[in-house]
């Protein structure tokens, strides 16, 4: 497996077949074997906390997180990782959210909102959900017309669901859809429209799947059947957040409300598998964080390796313009330094004969290429001879909002394709 990692990452940033595994993944942005196997155990773990009481494999995970001092269960050691996390709590995902003979719910996602023409009473629900302060609620907000043209009358509440580290905004977008239903169950006559802004909660009751939060959606498809019998249509619509709509501000200011830094949870609700799972990685899977002897001159032009910026600066590059930026940060490069090193080239002196040709020698010193620097020193004024700058690395000194300047980097990758001093002979 650490074989085909290295080959992937090689075939993705062109490195060398020298530079270690470790870097290499780090370079391409690819998880490591260990930490692709962990996040595959952790949300087994997790998946088999959510099956129903009656699955044997559900009632097996008790033996699993006993001690034992032989045959232990090869899953022993994720369940000991998670130990400090309340699995037994999990919200239980069936294995069918609907029977596949049951009438979907025509979700409308392309954002226009029709007029309501049919007689009878009229009546719209928007929900919004909020998470700050480490918890989690929702508002509604509830214009409702009665038949015969009378005044219109407006209805708003918010519920604070949970803690954060329980639940999520798309789970409360749920649980206020099925709320509002389970309110208005005993209605008749009415065409009623609810209004979300957050299309996955949409999209979800268009399509139910095993997803988290399907309890939310069972009750909001068993409420429907049952306003339904009472002569009333419903409709579901998603309006985008850059829309503006006064039913929904009205719903997202409770929800800010619900969410207060004092406000207490005023619901029991199982914690959701999806905030659960995130939370039992970030906890359990290893670091991919670079061995201290591994990649030192990796670690010293780029301090946050591994990381996500490495992509951008790779996504856009050709495979020769990306195997000269790998060569760079990388150290590994064909240049006189490391090439004496491996026993290539006899001396490790640069060709101009002032000093051994390493990496910053040969962008900033060497003064054969002189000419050919122009357009990088016309990048910066103040980070001249920076080879963290140049070559899209973090320094120290870089604060947490540090972005790569694509533009030096690739001021730095022409310099070295128009001297060709990187091209295999």
């Amino acid at each position: 497996m650490s074989l085909g990692q290295r080959v992937g990452a090689q075939a993705i940033v062109g490195t060398f077949l020298t530079v270690a595994t470790s870097v290499a993944e780090a370079e391409a942005h690819i998880a490591t074997t260990r930490s692709r196997f962990w996040r595959r155990a952790v949300k087994m773990w997790t998946d088999m906390h959510t099956l129903p009481e009656t699955n044997p494999l559900r009632r097996g995970t008790d033996r699993i997180r006993k001690f034992r001092r032989y045959h232990r269960s090869p899953l022993y050691q994720v369940a000991d990782s998670l130990k400090h996390i309340d699995m037994e709590t999990l919200e239980t995902i069936n294995p069918f959210t609907l029977a596949p003979w049951d009438e979907r719910v025509q979700a409308n996602i392309d954002g226009q909102l029709e007029p309501q023409t049919e007689a009878g009473g009229l009546m719209q629900i928007a929900v919004s959900s909020s998470a700050r302060n480490k918890l989690v609620g929702f508002g509604v907000a509830i214009e409702k017309q009665p038949p015969r043209n009378r005044k219109l009358k407006l209805k708003t509440f918010s519920i604070t669901l949970g803690a954060r580290a329980e639940q999520n905004p798309f789970s409360a977008e749920l649980a206020a859809m099925a709320h509002v239903l389970k309110m208005v169950v005993g209605i008749k006559d009415y065409r009623t429209t609810l209004l979300t802004s957050n299309k996955a909660a949409a999209l979800t009751l268009r399509n139910p799947r095993r997803q988290s939060g399907q309890k939310f959606v069972c009750q909001t498809y068993k409420l429907m059947r049952r306003l339904r019998t009472n002569g009333n249509r419903i409709k579901f619509h998603w309006i985008p957040t850059t829309e503006d709509n006064k039913l929904l501000g009205l719903a997202k200011e409770q929800a800010r409300t619900a969410t207060q830094e004092d406000a207490l949870p005023q619901e029991h609700v199982s914690r959701m598998k999806s905030t659960t799972l995130n939370i039992a990685r970030s906890q359990a899977v290893p670091s991919s964080e670079l061995l201290e002897n591994i990649g030192r001159h990796a670690k010293r032009v780029d301090s946050a390796l591994p990381g996500k910026h490495t992509r951008q600066l790779y996504d856009r590059l050709t495979w020769k313009e990306a195997n000269v930026l790998a060569q760079l940060r990388t150290g590994m490069a064909r240049l006189n330094g490391y090439l004496n090193q491996i026993n290539v080239a006899e001396t490790d002196e640069c060709d101009c004969g002032q000093a051994r040709e390493t990496v910053e020698h040969f962008l900033f010193r060497c003064r054969k290429w002189t000419a050919h620097r122009t357009e990088m020193l016309q990048c910066t004024q103040t980070h001249r001879g920076n080879i963290s700058f140049f070559l899209g690395g973090k320094q120290a000194s870089d604060d947490q909002k540090w972005t790569p300047n694509l533009e030096a980097v690739r001021a730095s990758i022409r310099f070295a394709i128009a001297t060709g001093r990187l091209e295999a002979t």
